[in-house]
């Protein structure tokens, strides 16, 4: 099953003591409705506008709505954890950031309450200020025509 994560990333300003390295990564976790209806973007995805858009050019989404929205300023190995529609989660976790910018993400994607299994469990790298998408699951699991949930997770540059 392939499922739909979008994830900006970059580091935050905080330093560790005697390191360049950042201390912490600031992020907001965006749920979205994705459908294949009439083009439009939420104007409050403004700041992914342009990447959900890249990302319609390979997809058959080109409607995306803002469905919630959660901010995290976390430290490295901490994990930030994010409710989704249809009784679903997903813990976000950087585990750190290499020389050239980009951030290793453990993303761990968690099925309806009660069972609460496992759907997802992975590493990404992501570049500096870069985006990535990975999609499939149903928004509400007992409406199919509810659209697609997508997942952008966004790092504020500072």
């Amino acid at each position: 099953m392939a499922l739909a994560l979008a994830a900006l990333l970059a580091a935050e300003g905080a330093q560790d003591a005697g390191s360049s390295k950042p201390a912490r990564v600031r992020m907001t976790v965006r749920a979205i409705a994705a459908t294949s209806g009439a083009e439009k973007t939420d104007p409050r995805l403004q700041p992914i506008a342009k990447n959900l858009s890249e990302f319609s050019k390979d997809f058959r989404y080109r409607n995306f709505q803002l469905v919630s929205e959660q901010s995290f300023d976390l430290p490295f190995s901490s994990a930030g954890q994010v409710e989704l529609p249809g009784s679903r989660s997903l813990q976000v976790t950087p585990r750190q950031m290499d020389p050239d910018g980009r951030i290793k993400v453990h993303l761990e994607l968690l099925g309806e309450h009660p069972a609460h299994t496992r759907k997802l469990h992975t590493d990404y790298t992501i570049e500096r200020g870069g985006t990535i998408f990975v999609g499939g699951l149903r928004l509400d699991p007992q409406k199919p025509d509810a659209g697609t949930l997508l997942v952008a997770v966004t790092q504020a540059l500072e």
